[in-house]
């Protein structure tokens, strides 16, 4: 059995993205993701991303070593890399959703942190898994 992690970790673009060019990364990303067995999923809010990286403990680091130097995003911040007994993004080579600051203030602790005027990238770890219970329960997901 492999040794599954998942990598949770959230960035700022540097240019804008718009919807189409975030929407042909993705397609490319989808692609490489499913020849490395790497599942997941990306949230986009006004010019921040939270993505998490599902797979082995080797893919997953590669993948997120390439990212890091990515010119596309700065201000990458890894919140949390830990051991995973399953997938929680099976069979999603990688799950999107563009969301809207009005999406995330609904959420349950979230609405006082995002009012401040701060982005996905200075999420705490609590916070981000928040996001991440939202989007699993089917909140705003595109597949």
């Amino acid at each position: 059995m492999e040794n599954l992690i998942h990598k949770i970790y959230a960035s700022r673009e540097v240019e804008h993205f718009s919807q189409e060019k975030i929407l042909e990364m993705l397609k490319k990303a989808k692609e490489k993701n499913r020849d490395l067995n790497i599942t997941g999923m990306l949230l986009y809010e006004n010019g921040s991303f939270f993505q998490v990286l599902e797979g082995s403990e080797k893919d997953v680091s590669e993948l997120f070593e390439k990212i890091k130097y990515d010119e596309r995003h700065t201000n990458i911040v890894e919140i949390i890399s830990e051991s995973i007994y399953q997938r929680d993004f099976e069979n999603w080579s990688m799950g999107y959703a563009h969301l809207e600051k009005e999406d995330i203030e609904k959420l349950d602790g979230m609405n006082d942190f995002f009012s401040d005027g701060k982005c996905i990238a200075d999420i705490s770890k609590g916070r981000s898994k928040k996001l991440l219970n939202a989007f699993l329960k089917g909140k705003w997901r595109l597949q």
